[in-house]
């Protein structure tokens, strides 16, 4: 995967669609060195180290933190198993058909992408296996990825955790992975998805554009205006729809409908559907059900830290007023200076009145002896000479 993420700074946070292409102002967050923003055509756009990549970034078996199902469909699968599942789909999914063991590979059963169906006594596609191949409905593909991203975000908090109780090395790069992740997810919570209907008057034809976007919708329609205007005389656009906070599903439908992609010049995100294909697609999108933001998902869209985050800065808070308070103690206490309580003079009234000092002078008031009131009313023998000489001076 690659690094989505430099810090300013401020340590904040800023991801590679905001900077130009070049070198940057921003760190490495893992390793604080300086980065170059790659933003070609070829690949996608990532930050470089200009110097030499860190350890964090370039270990190998190292994954980078990413939300799951977001950039890549093919769940992991090598080119071999991503053909037979193709194969596979085209054969029997389709048509809603069993498939014969003999034909599936264990793979893609242990990758949850095949199922047995014991009711129909055959294999059959999971809702995950028809992700890699597009024949998963936007709706479902929601349910399928909406708690791989919570799991992956309390994997991520897991780490965290242990890497802090265990007071290990390892407990920077932990929260510098949290803290991507939550920007990414707090990325698509933030987008809204929008569908358009372009009508291309100069030769009568019609084109779609699906987008997400962070802004009025009606702002964002003026810009495609200008983007369209280098390619066609006269058009108007219709929105078709938008859908708030569900900027994960832009990149699982141009993959689902890539074999209808109409790029206008360097502009990916148009789409040529016939006229039934077209209500299809509609259907496909109007069918998603309104995003419901759960607390977490509301905490990470407002910016708030994690819960270990928070943990991890209220304790080193009081660790640190801790040890401020014990230092300026020592250090007052060189100086000669009272570092307790300040001493307040007791008056011989208070101290008379006292529950101790009451049962001394019962006791002197029965001819005791000094040690023997001492031992009657539980006090030393000179709290009790002491409450003698009081009462005298009175």
């Amino acid at each position: 995967m690659w690094l989505r993420y430099g810090v300013d700074n401020d340590k904040a946070l800023i991801s590679i669609d905001d900077v130009p292409s070049g070198k940057s102002d921003l760190a490495c967050p893992y390793c604080n060195g300086s980065l170059t923003a790659k933003k070609g055509l070829r690949v996608g756009h990532h930050f470089a180290h200009t110097h030499e990549t860190c350890r964090e970034v370039d270990r190998d078996g190292r994954e980078l933190p990413h939300l799951p199902l977001y950039d890549s469909f093919n769940i992991n699968l090598t080119p071999k198993e991503f053909k037979l599942l193709k194969d596979l789909w085209e054969r029997y999914g389709i048509k809603d058909l069993g498939i014969y063991k003999n034909e599936v590979s264990k793979v893609l059963v242990q990758e949850r992408l095949l199922e047995f169906n014991p009711f129909r006594n055959v294999i059959e596609f999971t809702k995950l296996g028809k992700i890699p191949v597009g024949a998963l409905s936007l709706n479902l593909f929601n349910q399928v990825q909406e708690p791989l991203l919570l799991n992956k975000y309390n994997q991520l908090s897991e780490a965290v955790a242990t890497a802090y109780a265990g007071k290990l090395s390892t407990l920077s790069q932990s929260l510098r992975d949290l803290q991507i992740y939550q920007a990414e997810y707090r990325k698509i919570l933030s987008n809204t998805l929008y569908y358009l209907q372009i009508n291309i008057k100069d030769n009568s034809q019609i084109i779609y554009k699906i987008g997400v976007t962070q802004r009025a919708i009606e702002s964002r329609v003026e810009e495609i205006k200008q983007d369209l205007k280098k390619y066609y005389q006269s058009f108007t656009i219709k929105i078709l729809g938008t859908w708030e906070h569900r900027g994960n599903v832009e990149k699982y439908f141009k993959y689902k409908y890539h074999d209808f992609n109409f790029p206008l010049g360097t502009l990916t995100e148009y789409f040529n559907f016939n006229g039934q294909e077209a209500k299809k697609v509609v259907a496909d999108l109007r069918r998603m059900k309104a995003k419901i933001l759960s607390q977490l998902e509301r905490d990470i869209l407002a910016g708030k830290p994690s819960q270990i985050e928070q943990l991890i800065k209220e304790t080193e808070q009081s660790n640190r007023r801790s040890q401020a308070i014990k230092t300026g103690m020592e250090r007052a206490k060189n100086w000669g200076q009272n570092i307790g309580r300040p001493s307040v003079a007791e008056s011989t009234e208070e101290f008379l009145a006292k529950p101790s000092s009451q049962k001394v002078i019962a006791a002197l008031n029965d001819g005791l002896s000094l040690r023997k009131a001492a031992e009657q009313a539980g006090v030393a023998i000179n709290t009790v000479r002491k409450v003698k000489t009081l009462i005298k001076r009175n």
